[in-house]
């Protein structure tokens, strides 16, 4: 499929690469198909997270804790319906952002503890809400100078209080 618009020469011309290529993944879906993928994971993902905010309310926490965690897993595996399983593996690992995958995966971890071993809801809601905090930083890393904005932002709001 070319891209319009001479995008595709524009790309070439400034090192970019279309992150969703013709490579079918690993279920060989259309780009359609992917795109869908990926608006389906991230809305379920997202269903799931504010589900699990509204049980926590309502005292459930092990619910809390799963459909929480599980709502930030299914949207960033989203992802991997755009530009592949192998791919995003490869650059979640990167250098650039294989610290802050570490960090996302133990506070995922360390969420179900609190949850299931401690059972501590102020620790969950804790490590929760650090959970969120490490998957935008992650996420960030995606986006041109995204962690620069962050960093900027935190930094204004920190001088105003």
């Amino acid at each position: 499929m070319s891209l319009p618009f001479n995008v595709q020469q524009a790309q070439s011309r400034f090192g970019l690469d279309d992150p969703m290529g013709d490579d079918p993944g690993l279920f060989h879906l259309s780009r359609t198909e992917r795109l869908m993928a990926f608006c389906g994971c991230f809305f379920v993902g997202l269903a799931l997270s504010i589900l699990g905010t509204a049980l926590v309310f309502s005292g459930r926490l092990t619910a809390f804790a799963i459909c929480y965690s599980m709502g930030n897993v299914v949207s960033l595996l989203g992802m991997c319906f755009l530009v592949g399983f192998k791919k995003h593996l490869k650059m979640a690992t990167a250098p650039v952002r294989l610290t802050a995958f570490i960090v996302y995966i133990v506070l995922l971890v360390m969420t179900f503890v609190a949850a299931f071993a401690i059972d501590v809801a102020v620790l969950c809601i804790i490590f929760a809400i650090l959970q969120y905090c490490a998957l935008a930083w992650y996420s960030a890393s995606y986006i041109p100078y995204g962690r620069k904005l962050i960093k900027t932002t935190c930094g204004a709001f920190a001088k105003s209080i």
